[in-house]
C-alpha cells in the first residue's frame, strides 16, 4: 500500500492530510492528523492546525512546533538565547524575489533558512508518522508539500533541497502552490464544494480563487486546459486588505475597551489567549449579518482571576464604548455592528480588487472559489454572492483546509502544474 503525506506550511498556520491507497486503485482512505495542546485547566484540545511557529534552542536544534512552541517560549526569560520563528514562511518565501540566505527570530538572531525548514519538516513528518501509526505498516511514502502562491522563483528548488536533506526520496516527491491544490480538490471532490457547476465541461474555464486569511486576502487566476494541465495565470502578492485584519483588529477593539488587563491575562496565559482567538474566528467565521450581538466565552482561568474580569469591566464602562461591550457571567458580549463593519470592509475591497485587477485582463472569468480562515463568514459570502450574481461561488467545506486537502488528491491524481507569470505583483 502506499500512503500520501501532504502538508501545508501555510503563512499563518500549518495543516496536513494523509491518504492511503488500497491494492483496488479506487480504494482509498484520507484522514487528518490533529495537534493537541494542553491549556491551563489541564484539558486536552484538538486541531486540524496549528501556528505556523517554530522554536529551537541556542545550538539550532527544534524543540517544538505551533502551540507547543509559542507555550514552551513563554517559560523561558526574556533574556533568552533561544531562537523563536513566527509566519517565517512569509520572511522565506514571499518578501523577497529570492529565498533568503538566513531567517531572522523574534530576538534578533539569525539562522540559515535550509537548517530551518529541514528541521521543521523533519519534526511534522515524525509527528504524523507518529500519530497516524505510519510506522507500523511497509508504506510506500509519497509527499506533497504546498508553497504559497505568490512564492518566488526558486522557493520550489529550496523546498525540494529541504526534502532531500529529510532523506526523502527524489521521485516520492511533490511541491504545489496552494491556490493549484485549491482548484484539484475542487475539480476532484464536487460533491462538497456546495455547487453543481463543476461537470465534465471544465476545460480550459478560468477560475478565481480567493484565500481569505486572518491577516490578507490572496487572489489568484487558474485554468485548467485541454491537457490537463493546471496553469496559474496570476498570482497577486497584493496587500488586499491593507491595514484591515479582521482577527488584529477585532482584538484590538476588545483590547482598547479593556486597557491593560486583557493584554496582562493573555500574556500570562498564551494558551487561554490562543482559545479565545479560536472562539472569536468561530464565532467570527459562523455570525450572519442579522445577528444583534455576538457572545464570546471567557476562560475559566480568567474567570478564576476575579480581579482580571472586574479590571476589564471597570476599564469598559470609563470608554465611549461602554455600551457596546460588556462583560456578564462567562461571557463577553459585543454588539454585531462592530465586527460586521470589519467583515463589510474586507469583502469591499475583495470586491474592488477583483473588478479592478481582474476582470480587466480576465473579462471571460465566470468561476470564483472562497476559501481560507474566513470563507465560511454568511457575511463575507453575501458580499461575494451580491456583488457577483452572475457568477460561479464555489465555497468548500473546511475552507482553511481546503489547500492541504487537494494537495492530497495532487499527489494521487498528480496533474501538472505551470506558471504562466514571471513573478508576482506587490
Amino acid at each position: 500500500m502506499d500512503a500520501i503525506i501532504a502538508i501545508q506550511f501555510g503563512i499563518s498556520h500549518t495543516s496536513n492530510a494523509c491518504m492511503i491507497k488500497h491494492d483496488q486503485p479506487k480504494e482509498f482512505e484520507e484522514f487528518n492528523v490533529v495537534f493537541d495542546t494542553k491549556s491551563n485547566t489541564q484539558l486536552q484540545t484538538k486541531s486540524h492546525t496549528t501556528p505556523t511557529v517554530a522554536l529551537f534552542d541556542d545550538n539550532g536544534v527544534i524543540l517544538s512546533y505551533g502551540f507547543e512552541a509559542e507555550l514552551q517560549n513563554k517559560q523561558f526569560k526574556d533574556g533568552s538565547s533561544h531562537l523563536l520563528f513566527r509566519e517565517f514562511i512569509w520572511d522565506l518565501f514571499c518578501s523577497n524575489e529570492t529565498v533568503p540566505e538566513n531567517l531572522t527570530a523574534v530576538n534578533g538572531r539569525q539562522m540559515r533558512s535550509i537548517d530551518v525548514v529541514t528541521a521543521v519538516l523533519c519534526h511534522m513528518v515524525s509527528h504524523i508518522k507518529k500519530e497516524a501509526g505510519l510506522h507500523d505498516y511497509p508504506f510506500t511514502l509519497n509527499y506533497v508539500l504546498t508553497i504559497p502562491t505568490c512564492s518566488c522563483e526558486d522557493s520550489r528548488a529550496f523546498m525540494r533541497e529541504a526534502t532531500v536533506k529529510v532523506g526523502f526520496l527524489s521521485g516520492n516527491i511533490k511541491i504545489v502552490e496552494e491556490a493549484a491544490a485549491i482548484l484539484q480538490f475542487c475539480l476532484h471532490d464536487k460533491q462538497h464544494t456546495g455547487v453543481n457547476t463543476l461537470d465534465d465541461d471544465t476545460c480550459n474555464r478560468k477560475y478565481i480563487v480567493v484565500e481569505c486569511e486572518e491577516d490578507n486576502a490572496a487572489i489568484s487566476v487558474l485554468t485548467y486546459t485541454n491537457g490537463n494541465i493546471i496553469e496559474i495565470l496570476h498570482r497577486g502578492k497584493a496587500e488586499i486588505w491593507k491595514d484591515g485584519h479582521i482577527l488584529n483588529d477585532f482584538i484590538e477593539i476588545i483590547s482598547l475597551n479593556t486597557g491593560k488587563a486583557l493584554l496582562d491575562f493573555f500574556e500570562k496565559y498564551p494558551l487561554e489567549y490562543n482559545d479565545f482567538l479560536q472562539e472569536v474566528k468561530k464565532k467570527l467565521r459562523l455570525t450572519s449579518s442579522d445577528c444583534l450581538k455576538l457572545y464570546l466565552n471567557i476562560s475559566s482561568v480568567m474567570l478564576e482571576e476575579k480581579r482580571c474580569s472586574e479590571s476589564m469591566q471597570e476599564a469598559v464602562l470609563g470608554t465611549e464604548r461602554k455600551d457596546e461591550l460588556k462583560f456578564i457571567g462567562d461571557k463577553c458580549v459585543i454588539k454585531s455592528e462592530r465586527f460586521q463593519i470589519l467583515f463589510t470592509e474586507a469583502g469591499r475591497r475583495i470586491v474592488d480588487y477583483i473588478e479592478k485587477e481582474m476582470f480587466g485582463d480576465f473579462a471571460e472569468i465566470n468561476h470564483i472559489i472562497l476559501v481560507g480562515e474566513f470563507a465560511q463568514s454568511p457575511i463575507l459570502q453575501d458580499i461575494i454572492k451580491t456583488s457577483f450574481p452572475a457568477k460561479n461561488i464555489i465555497i468548500p467545506w473546511e475552507g482553511n483546509i481546503t489547500a492541504v486537502r487537494g494537495a492530497v488528491f495532487f499527489g494521487q491524481r498528480g496533474l501538472p502544474v505551470e506558471t504562466k507569470v514571471s513573478s508576482p505583483l506587490f
